[in-house]
């Protein structure tokens, strides 16, 4: 069996642009109905009125729309110019699915996009794509982080502002007297708990297991990006390429060997036979029968069953 390909090592990486702040609940909407609005909105001073924040929040709410991919650069404008993608359409569109993040189905997906969104959120992917640590301090994650051969322009405090970010996109704010209102508010992702920690021992820990919220719907979508980015040509993955390669589903949703199983055993229904399941000499992997773009299948998925 061929071997499913690396990323690029010379990638692109971040470690930047979201000023401090995390993900909040209303920034995706707001990112979206703004450049419907005006396309060229990030680039003027009115900005900061239009979006009601100060400028600093500006380039969080950019910097986020870019990462969860709901907005991308404009081939056709100039400049700075972003238009709405197709996923920040079906989501927080005037028609959007679910525009207040009120589903945890969508939280699932946008965990999705940012941790394998390596060019916008670098800690993100290595962290939930990558590296092999289960539990860890916060100065093991800067540390391997560190130890990973990045680009010689990245500075200790750019990092370690990324690794906090980082952790309270995941891990709930604990408010101090000396915290503003606004860095208590918590990231949506928390309510994912993918990460856990002990107060204590000031210590995370990444939570595998069976995901109940995960939709098949999120969970077929990151497989076929998955598919297309590693091993386009072949109409094959392995159990293990889908649990445990760089990137895959298995790692960025923390899914356990049985859960993955049970979701794959059943395959066929929830893929409408596009995939099967294959357990041939014992060799267990999933069969591409039809070939399906992912966004065409999160519009045909995703839609009817969040809409309901």
């Amino acid at each position: 069996m061929a071997s499913v390909g690396r990323e690029p090592e010379t990638e692109a990486v971040s470690f930047s642009g979201h000023e401090s702040f995390p993900l909040r609940y209303g920034w995706p909407k707001k990112c979206v109905d703004a450049l419907t609005k005006s396309p060229d909105i990030f680039a003027l001073d009115e900005a900061m009125v239009a979006l009601g924040v100060g400028k600093n929040m500006v380039k969080a709410i950019r910097h986020w729309g870019l990462t969860t991919r709901v907005i991308e650069p404009d081939p056709d404008g100039r400049g700075r110019a972003l238009r709405v993608s197709p996923i920040g359409e079906l989501i927080f569109g005037e028609q959007g699915a679910d525009p207040y993040l009120e589903d945890p189905r969508t939280l699932w997906l946008l965990h999705w996009l940012i941790s394998t969104h390596r060019e916008k959120a670098t800690t993100w992917s290595w962290a939930f794509g990558s590296w092999n640590r289960q539990a860890f301090s916060r100065d093991e994650l800067l540390r391997d982080l560190q130890g990973t051969g990045l680009p010689p322009r990245t500075t200790a405090t750019t990092l370690a502002r990324d690794v906090e970010v980082f952790l309270r996109t995941y891990v709930p704010a604990r408010a101090t007297r000396s915290m503003a209102v606004e860095d208590t508010l918590d990231c949506p992702l928390v309510e994912l708990h993918l990460l856990r920690e002990d107060p204590t021992e000031r210590r995370y820990e990444f939570v595998r297991g069976p995901k109940p919220s995960l939709d098949n719907a999120t969970l077929g979508f990151a497989l076929l990006e998955f598919w297309g980015r590693v091993a386009p040509e072949r109409d094959s993955l392995s159990f293990d390429e889908i649990l445990r390669h760089p990137g895959s589903p298995g790692r960025v949703f923390k899914l356990d060997d049985d859960s993955l199983i049970a979701r794959f055993e059943d395959v066929a229904r929830w893929s409408h036979k596009a995939l099967l399941h294959d357990d041939t000499a014992g060799v267990r992997q999933l069969l591409r029968r039809k070939r399906v773009d992912p966004m065409d299948w999160l519009r045909r998925e995703l839609t009817p069953a969040r809409t309901s």
